[in-house]
């Protein structure tokens, strides 16, 4: 005959697969891998690593700033194309800076090819948008030899 005041060690709370410990556990578990994903996610789900996600429309001009390199650029509309410069606000040289523009209809312009920047210098950037319609933009410079 069984004890009923023993506990049977399947129902005992030290077993940590079962019992109020064991969900306690899952839970947590749970909780800490939704918060890992959500962190690793930018504010709208839908950008690349480094990308603000901020959206410009087609009248106004953009800007955006990575480590230091600051990106202003604006949609010409005689012209078709995206004209604007990066420019280099640290004391020492970066390599690799690169542009990339998204546009509303889902096209991607760029990147720019590759350049360096000694320090606090400029350079220009255009990227062509020959018939493209769009009603906003994103921008993002991107550093390094991969997108960063």
């Amino acid at each position: 005959m069984t004890n009923p005041w023993t506990k049977s060690p399947r129902h005992s709370s030290r077993d940590a697969s079962t019992g109020p410990l064991g969900h306690a556990l899952a839970t947590r578990a749970a909780i800490l891998a939704l918060v890992a994903v959500l962190a690793a996610c930018t504010d709208n789900g839908l950008t690349e690593p480094g990308e603000s996600g901020t959206r410009w429309n087609a009248d106004e001009t953009a800007t955006d700033s990575r480590r230091g390199v600051d990106l202003t650029i604006s949609y010409n509309t005689a012209t078709q194309r995206f004209d604007g410069s990066v420019t280099n606000t640290n004391a020492s040289a970066v390599t690799d800076v690169r542009v990339e523009i998204h546009l509303s209809n889902g096209t991607e312009l760029g990147p720019t090819p590759r350049v360096g920047l000694g320090a606090n210098e400029t350079k220009p950037v255009t990227l062509d948008a020959s018939g493209q319609s769009f009603s906003w933009y994103s921008v993002h410079v991107e550093l390094g030899s991969s997108s960063s």
